[in-house]
């Protein structure tokens, strides 16, 4: 009868502790109402107070969420990264959010703007994506990233205070090669130390590329010519 006793106590005490157990999880209890595949961000520390969710479907959130500047913890419930910045239109500074992650953020709290979902943490300092198929994008930031315009036409002056004078990188998914000039009506040219001036930048059929001195920010119209397979000139530009 003791041993039984004994035995009955010993289980009842395993329940109880499993119970503590059970009950006992406050460090991802707060996490809540994130359906995946969703980036789910929190006004409060560890996952607590006024939550939005995000579905990570694949594309780009370019624009912000309503919840600008509010968010201090963050649920990526997903299998892509979660990209998060301080601006719209994926600009300014990044933090990037593994899969799975449930964290407060560590250089964005109550600075997140806008966000995408990545295949790839190093996918997040890019943004080249946002550019469709048959447009040549320019944008306000290196790396395809910040403010975005995407044409198939010419254009030969850029809008003072907008675009002239703030390119900083290009996407050409045109079929047609992009020069560009530091000039409007595609004029005027770069000078270069110790090499002919450069009167277009040119841009290949499915290039992007970071603009660097002198073409950063110097960009004041830009027109698509067929390309010239036979010359690495600029010949096809200035035509």
């Amino acid at each position: 009868m003791k041993i039984n006793i004994l035995r009955g106590s010993l289980v009842v005490g395993a329940l109880a502790l499993l119970c503590s157990v059970l009950f006992a999880l406050p460090a991802n209890a707060d996490y809540g109402n994130c359906e995946k595949p969703s980036l789910c961000l929190y006004q409060g520390a560890g996952g607590t107070g006024e939550s939005l969710r995000l579905p990570l479907d694949g594309t780009a959130t370019v624009t912000g969420s309503g919840w600008d500047d509010k968010a201090l913890s963050v649920y990526n419930n997903s299998h892509f990264w979660g990209c998060v910045y301080a601006n719209t239109h994926l600009g300014g500074a990044v933090e990037t959010i593994p899969p799975g992650a449930r964290t407060d953020l560590k250089t964005l709290g109550h600075q997140v703007t806008s966000h995408k979902p990545a295949p790839s943490q190093g996918a997040c300092f890019t943004g080249y994506e946002r550019c469709a198929k048959g447009q040549l994008c320019i944008f306000k930031e290196p790396n395809g990233r910040g403010g975005m315009y995407g044409t198939q036409n010419d254009h030969a002056g850029y809008v003072v205070g907008l675009w002239a004078d703030n390119v900083r990188s290009v996407m050409n998914r045109t079929e047609k090669t992009a020069c560009f000039f530091n000039d409007a009506s595609w004029a005027g040219e770069w000078a270069q130390t110790g090499q002919p001036a450069a009167k277009a930048y040119k841009v290949n059929a499915g290039d992007g590329t970071s603009l660097t001195a002198p073409f950063d920010k110097s960009f004041q119209s830009h027109r698509l010519r067929t390309p010239d397979t036979d010359s690495t000139t600029d010949k096809e530009c200035l035509s």
